[in-house]
């Protein structure tokens, strides 16, 4: 029983402070360097999406359908700062960010 207390203020701490679980490393990047998540808004086809990718340049990974949203490799010499910055300025996109990475220490 006394060993079981540890686990129990464990339990407690991720509970109520779920953001120590996805602390950033120092020097380590925030994001995937080449890749992004792009939302389109509702009325976007997929073959409208699709189009914007081809004209962007950039190749779709993995469509995430239960969100509706693709997570591109943007194009080779491209920032993902850049690739955002393209992507928002077209009226169909809901929003783009970075391909976020977390992690537990």
């Amino acid at each position: 029983m006394f060993m079981r207390w540890p686990f129990r203020v464990l339990v407690v701490l991720f509970i109520f402070f779920p953001g120590a679980c996805h602390a950033q490393e120092a020097g380590q990047p925030s994001y995937v360097p080449s890749e992004v998540l792009v939302k389109f808004q509702e009325n976007v086809s997929r073959a409208e999406a699709l189009s914007l990718h081809e004209q962007v340049g950039s190749k779709v990974i993995k469509r995430l359908k239960r969100i509706n949203v693709d997570l591109v490799k943007v194009p080779e010499g491209w920032t993902v700062e850049k690739a955002i910055e393209v992507y928002q300025a077209d009226p169909g996109v809901e929003y783009a960010e970075p391909n976020y990475i977390r992690r537990i220490q």
